[in-house]
């Protein structure tokens, strides 16, 4: 995500802050917001003052009743200077302050649940023993992987199980064998899912189910893809594979939130003099449903800050969910403020 500078907001409302007093709002169930610091009072923006126009009234006429709106390519900015702010204990969180120039892009993003890589078996016959050869093509990178202790967030099965990352490493793709042998084609893929769910690893890897002889393996995780190859040992034939779910890591599902969330807490500074970070509240939550907003700005900070080198990009990230569910096509403040269509993937670049 962009540079050291760059930043995760979380809202569970679909209002935005209001207001003018910068560490405060004028409803409490407000969450995030942007302040405005080009009006004269500095004020949280409202769905009557957006960020930006799309388009242009062409209409030459006094009388406004026929008025004819252009859509241009890059919005014409309404606002120099603002902050993304979300409400914290005790001081609020804000990005930098952002130069409406610096903006090289605005996009939504609708929630899109993930999903799981998946393969399932041509129907494995009746008295017949196989050889079933798992590759490992990727293994999971999304940072709750490494730090968080609640593995359900990143096992997408539900069942809390941790990926086996000890048995892994980055040097090659892991190939893992394992039999199945039955006295019918139902028995034989049972036989397989039972196999499966009995390694320890491979469960860890994949559940399984059977039907009818047709066994669908699906990887746990975000980000495993896998491939399959089963051998008929009798006859070294390979059983051609049936249908392939590809991975697909979606937007704004619980695991991405939380992750990147925890992943930018250092930009927040909450770090002590031994560079120990300091515990402090996390506001994505587990099972819940978000849209995401997307800013990224460039920075003409000098290179000896040591912050971000000059013409680096940074993101403020705003995730906003409908008290956890998702937000779909309900109207918000976000859409009004930020000009786009709850529910349609919207995106606005400046260069």
């Amino acid at each position: 995500m962009g540079t050291n500078l760059s930043q995760v907001f979380i809202s569970n409302a679909l209002t935005a802050l209001s207001g003018t007093t910068f560490n405060s709002s004028d409803a409490a169930a407000d969450d995030v917001g942007v302040w405005n610091l080009s009006a004269a009072t500095p004020t949280y923006l409202t769905t009557s003052t957006p960020l930006y126009r799309q388009g242009i009234d062409m209409d030459a006429e006094a009388d406004d009743s026929t008025t004819e709106i252009v859509e241009v390519a890059n919005p014409l900015w309404l606002v120099n200077r603002f902050q993304i702010v979300q409400r914290g204990t005790p001081n609020f969180i804000a990005t930098p302050i952002i130069t409406a120039a610096n903006v090289k892009s605005v996009i939504y993003e609708n929630h899109t649940a993930s999903v799981r890589h998946q393969i399932v078996t041509g129907t494995l016959a009746s008295n017949t023993q196989y050889n079933v050869k798992f590759i490992i093509r990727t293994t999971p990178t999304a940072y709750l992987n490494y730090t968080n202790t609640n593995t359900g967030l990143v096992d997408l099965s539900n069942a809390n199980i941790a990926f086996p990352l000890g048995s892994f490493n980055t040097t090659n793709h892991k190939a893992i064998n394992i039999g199945a042998i039955g006295a019918d084609s139902t028995a034989a893929g049972d036989k397989l899912v039972s196999n499966i769910q009995e390694s320890n690893i491979l469960n860890a890897l994949f559940t399984a189910s059977n039907s009818s002889g047709a066994v669908t393996i699906a990887a746990r995780h975000a980000g495993v893809i896998f491939e399959m190859i089963v051998e008929n040992l009798s006859t070294n034939a390979i059983l051609a594979n049936g249908a392939t779910t590809v991975f697909s890591p979606g937007v704004g599902n619980d695991w991405q939130v939380i992750g990147e969330e925890l992943q930018c807490r250092s930009r927040y500074g909450n770090f002590n003099r031994m560079y120990f970070p300091q515990d402090f509240t996390t506001y994505g939550t587990a099972n819940y449903a978000y849209d995401k907003i997307t800013i990224t700005y460039a920075t003409n900070w000098p290179t000896s800050t040591g912050i971000a080198p000059a013409g680096a990009t940074n993101q403020a990230v705003i995730y906003y969910t409908n008290e956890g569910t998702d937000p779909s096509t309900s109207g918000t403040e976000f859409d009004d403020i930020f000009r786009y269509t709850g529910g349609t993937n919207k995106s606005y670049i400046w260069f």
